[in-house]
């Protein structure tokens, strides 16, 4: 694998890692408190738009592969990375709009709708299970990555 290629698929890696556990300290509202939720959800739409932007050939690869003819293991794995994305920005845009600290903290304000507080307790809820589902479907490329870092180069 050519060096550049290598590279990239490192810092894949790398920031796949730092965005689960962004991820895990804003899955825990009643752990850090609603304040610190709201921010760290703020600081956690980083880390995910940096990981569409480096899967971002997979991204266009897999609208193309949707339509061809592939096994039924990899077009459930497509539809389901594109669920994930959808539940995952309807909890991100939802909590927004149920802002209690973020927002009124940007002199923004937004009468709080039972509409938007239930959707966004229930994709919010989707996801965790929907993200464990998302890493076993790749589970390969993580443990053979892994294994790939975990070797040292070759001493020159």
């Amino acid at each position: 694998m050519s060096d550049w290629k290598q590279n990239l698929q490192k810092t894949r890696y790398v920031m796949d890692t730092l965005l689960l556990i962004s991820f895990m300290m804003v899955s825990a509202p009643q752990t850090t408190g609603v304040p610190l939720h709201e921010w760290l959800s703020l600081l956690f739409v980083v880390p995910f738009a940096i990981h569409l932007l480096l899967h971002w050939d997979w991204i266009k690869q897999s609208l193309r592969r949707f339509s061809a003819k592939i096994s039924a293991k990899e077009r459930f794995s497509l539809v389901w990375n594109y669920l994930l994305y959808v539940v995952m920005l309807l909890a991100t845009v939802s909590g927004f709009l149920v802002s209690v600290a973020l927002l009124p903290a940007m002199s923004i304000s937004f009468e709080i709708q039972d509409f938007w507080s239930k959707i966004h307790h229930d994709s919010a809820t989707l996801i965790m299970p929907m993200l464990g589902i998302h890493l076993a479907l790749h589970w390969s490329w993580i443990v053979n990555l892994t294994k790939r870092m975990g070797k040292r180069a070759p001493a020159q």
